[in-house]
């Protein structure tokens, strides 16, 4: 359990070193009003992709590895959107 703990803490680190920029708006005021528009439309996108034919959505997620599989299938659609958009980490 303290390993799960601090690979989470250490994750969530590493993810904040990184933010996005996007080399196709170099005025700064610009590229903040389409991230905050981007990031609000690959979250939507995200979160239906991701439960377009799931089944019994009642359920919960029990166990770690499931809520943990869950959370990087859905970064990993959200980065996906973001960078089909331009966007990238550094």
């Amino acid at each position: 359990m303290k390993r799960i703990i601090t690979l989470t803490v250490l994750l969530m680190v590493l993810g904040g070193c990184s933010s996005w920029h996007n080399d196709n708006y170099p005025d700064p005021a610009v590229a903040k009003s389409e991230f905050k528009k981007d990031r609000k439309e690959c979250e939507e996108r995200t979160t239906e992709k991701l439960q377009m034919g799931k089944g019994d959505r009642s359920r919960t997620m029990t166990t770690n590895s499931a809520r943990f599989s869950a959370n990087y299938s859905r970064t990993k659609e959200f980065d996906k959107c973001m960078r089909a958009r331009g966007w990238v980490k550094r």
